[in-house]
């Protein structure tokens, strides 16, 4: 497999290969440095077409059936049926994209956190009292340079192959790393606090392995 990085700041790569080596089997994981973005938005709508576009100039021509993970700090979103934008952590295609800010800003923060944020914007003190806000709610979402952001980004990339594998990126239970989360505090619960799969998915490396 290979992870593309797009100019991810501290990336641990060396922890995120262990990781795919210890529960997907002792498979080559290339990392690419990629000297130019490939990810493409239409403001900050994600273009699947001009990011495939630009990704075939510069995919690994050695493992061109290998699951293709790009790692990139791009904040991006897509429509959902209410023609809204949503802000994406990742889109499991070809090319999977994973975004660290996406990871950061897609997932909501705790409810109190946005009643602060209102309360203080409205009074025009919100630049003052971000960062002290922020501490306050720091063990509840993952922010910007996190130390915790490699651990989550095994999750990420845990859906990404099972995507590529199976077709099914994501588990209903908590208590695994495919979980969905849709709040911070579910996704570092499901990262951070448990980091394993559930036994179902267990199962299935096993096979994968013997496979």
């Amino acid at each position: 497999m290979c992870l593309y990085d797009e100019g991810i700041k501290d990336l641990g790569f060396s922890q995120l290969k262990d990781f795919i080596r210890n529960n997907f089997g002792n498979i080559k994981v290339y990392l690419i440095k990629l000297k130019k973005k490939v990810i493409c938005t239409q403001g900050l709508i994600f273009d699947l077409i001009g990011t495939r576009t630009l990704f075939n100039k510069v995919e690994y021509s050695e493992s061109k059936d290998a699951c293709h993970i790009i790692l990139t700090n791009t904040l991006f979103a897509t429509l959902d049926e209410d023609r809204r934008p949503h802000i994406r952590a990742s889109i499991y295609s070809f090319p999977t994209v994973i975004s660290t800010s996406g990871i950061v800003e897609g997932p909501a923060k705790p409810r109190q956190y946005y009643l602060y944020k209102q309360k203080y914007s409205q009074l025009g003190i919100w630049d003052i009292e971000e960062a002290k806000i922020k501490k306050k709610f720091r063990d509840s979402f993952i922010d910007y340079e996190d130390k915790r952001m490699n651990e989550v980004l095994k999750g990420y990339i845990a859906q990404a192959l099972f995507f590529y594998i199976t077709g099914e990126p994501f588990c209903n239970q908590k208590n695994c790393r495919l979980f969905n989360a849709h709040w911070q505090e579910e996704l570092i619960y499901t990262q951070i606090r448990i980091g394993r799969f559930c036994k179902h998915h267990r199962q299935l490396l096993k096979d994968i392995h013997l496979a």
